[in-house]
């Protein structure tokens, strides 16, 4: 699930390369590397490709690895419609998963959600409460297909914002934060790596595995 808000790919006074520009080559890169590694992973597993910013597009269907072939460009938009993603992604994995059932034995759904600003729509910020709702409707026990979700941030984010996004797994919120010092290119290029290796991982482990991403770190729910 990959931001591409206008903060992503606005223009850097230095003329560098966006974190957009960097996202865009890893996409195409981590299906590239899922297909000629493992061919036991580029068979087994499936990915699916959706960008968000006003609203969540779906970018390449869920498909093998090995099946993908040329990957779509990433679009460009301006804000940041959180409650838009959850909707989405409650619609695309129930029917995604309804038709892989018959076929193969599924594995809990996971969604990396990668972004670098809080959700943002019209002139003010999206309240928590609209997308939550949206976020539940997800996660709520009664989905039979309800999905890990790991939080990705850098830029603007707040760390309660990914954790709320973010569930949980052995008890920690799945919510990692970009140390301030890293660039986000850098941070973007570390975050497709470890979503590379946790697919692999995960495919031939018996559960969820997730490495943290370099120049990152696990957030931990505070104390009441």
């Amino acid at each position: 699930m990959c931001d591409v808000s206008h903060s992503m790919h606005a223009p850097r006074p230095d003329g560098r390369q966006t974190p957009f520009d960097i996202l865009s080559n890893c996409v195409g890169e981590l299906l590239f590397q899922l297909e000629v590694g493992d061919p036991g992973v580029s068979e087994a597993a499936h990915v699916a490709i959706l960008a968000f910013h006003d609203r969540a597009e779906l970018v390449l269907p869920l498909t093998r690895p090995c099946d993908a072939g040329a990957i779509p460009a990433l679009p460009k938009g301006g804000q940041t419609n959180y409650e838009q993603v959850f909707i989405t992604l409650r619609r695309l994995i129930e029917a995604d998963c309804a038709r892989l059932s018959g076929q193969y034995q599924l594995k809990t759904p996971v969604v990396f959600f990668i972004t670098d600003g809080d959700a943002y729509v019209g002139k003010s910020r999206q309240p928590a409460e609209v997308w939550m709702r949206a976020r539940g409707l997800l996660t709520d026990p009664a989905f039979a297909y309800r999905p890990h979700i790991t939080a990705m941030g850098f830029g603007r984010v707040t760390q309660q914002t990914l954790c709320q996004v973010a569930t949980e797994f052995n008890g920690e919120p799945l919510a990692f934060v970009a140390d301030e010092s890293i660039q986000a290119v850098k941070v973007v290029e570390a975050i497709a790596q470890a979503v590379q290796d946790s697919i692999g991982s995960s495919v031939r482990s018996s559960d969820f595995v997730l490495p943290i991403p370099s120049g990152m770190r696990r957030l931990r729910p505070r104390a009441v």
